[in-house]
């Protein structure tokens, strides 16, 4: 049994680690796109074909047709995503943060920060993409149509998250009773 909580133990502060340094490099992204859109008067646009504008960013270069007020809304949307990210890969860290400390994934905490990913899921699939509308509407004048999609899969990993949620609930309550009786 010590072997398994050792595995878990070891596994869960490499995973830690990983997620931490994951949200870390997306913050940086937000930092680096907030830093490169409000003070760098130039944001080293590359025209092509007529309005085609072609940027090199964080992830690789990005095409797409419009001019420099459409890629600063493009980066703010990239923010935006990013940022709600970073917030569920920290949340995520702290779980096995936990689990390290605490030797058992069932535990009250775990459970509601299970809970916060899963909020954090809707809030990426249902508040997200009204603000990305919002800003295209602010920034690209010239839009002709304007829709937001929302994305199902943010809907179904949030159901999944929740649900195992209460399995953590549950395991946590049936772990107090088996600590109690020994």
């Amino acid at each position: 049994m010590d072997t398994k909580i050792g595995k878990i133990v070891k596994m869960s502060k490499i995973l830690d680690a990983f997620l931490k340094i994951g949200a870390i490099v997306l913050i940086m992204f937000v930092v680096l796109a907030v830093i490169r859109i409000f003070t760098v008067p130039s944001l080293d646009v590359i025209q092509g074909e007529p309005g085609l504008l072609s940027y090199g960013g964080l992830w690789g270069n990005s095409s797409f047709i419009g001019n420099t007020e459409d890629l600063k809304a493009a980066m703010i949307l990239g923010m935006l995503n990013s940022g709600v990210a970073a917030a569920i890969l920290f949340v995520a860290s702290f779980i096995f943060k936990g689990i390290s400390r605490e030797k058992t994934p069932f535990t009250q905490k775990n459970s509601k920060r299970l809970k916060i990913i899963s909020l954090l899921l809707v809030v990426l699939g249902a508040v997200v993409p009204p603000l990305q509308m919002l800003l295209v509407l602010v920034f690209i004048n010239h839009a002709a149509d304007i829709y937001f999609s929302i994305n199902i899969g943010h809907f179904v990993f949030a159901a999944v998250f929740f649900s195992l949620a209460l399995i953590f609930e549950y395991g946590a309550e049936l772990q107090r009773e088996s600590d109690e009786t020994l």
